[in-house]
């Protein structure tokens, strides 16, 4: 799989947007709502101003065409994410393994934590699981307990059929995203051979 070069970095990233829940509102104005309990965040990134007869330059711009005209997936950083892009916030400590072969849903069991840790994950820290493709995000504080385990509030959920194995182990300090390019504005061009516009839309795959 292709890493996306970050040679060249964006001015400019926004958040993550998970995927939200089916919304119905009635004549009453009573509001229905359903989770989709969906994976796959979408993000949009924009570059400044890129001399055109940089190789770096060249190498991104190639990159999205190639990845835009195939549909390939590459890993890549998300700047805005603890553990993607910058440190986790979390104290971390051992080396984390999936505890339990049917872990699915909002809680991951997990072992081989240092013990008895404070903040072994903060709110907002990111993982990924060996086998599966999705970044996780912690949704609460979690503590190792004197043996070493540890159960984290995860989202998005894991899913029935993409279950880890026991013993699969997290990788949290610089977790990658897994993601297709669903759209892009190529920038133009000036006589000074100066390109603007260039913006790409992820979109997180499993």
């Amino acid at each position: 799989m292709a890493v996306f070069p970050r040679a060249v970095p964006p001015a400019s990233v926004t958040y993550p947007k998970v995927i939200g829940p089916l919304i119905s509102i009635g004549q009453s104005g009573a509001v229905q709502t359903r989770s989709e309990a969906a994976q796959g965040r979408t993000w949009t990134e924009t570059w400044p101003v890129l001399p055109a007869g940089s190789e770096d330059v060249q190498e991104l711009l190639t990159t999205i065409e190639s990845l835009y005209s195939t549909g390939a997936s590459s890993t890549l950083t998300h700047y805005l994410l603890p553990g993607s892009g910058k440190e986790k916030n979390g104290a971390g400590g051992g080396t984390p393994l999936v505890n339990g072969a049917s872990e699915s849903g909002t809680s991951l069991d997990t072992d081989n934590w240092d013990n008895s840790v404070t903040g072994a994950m903060k709110a907002g820290d990111c993982f990924t699981i060996a086998g599966l493709g999705v970044l996780f995000r912690v949704t609460a504080d979690a503590a190792s307990n004197g043996s070493g385990l540890s159960t984290l509030a995860i989202l998005p959920p894991i899913l029935a059929g993409s279950m880890p194995a026991n013993n699969a182990a997290l990788t949290i300090s610089g977790a990658l995203m897994t993601a297709v390019i669903m759209d892009y504005a190529m920038p133009s061009a000036g006589p000074s051979e100066f390109i603007a516009g260039l913006t790409v839309t992820f979109r997180e795959t499993a």
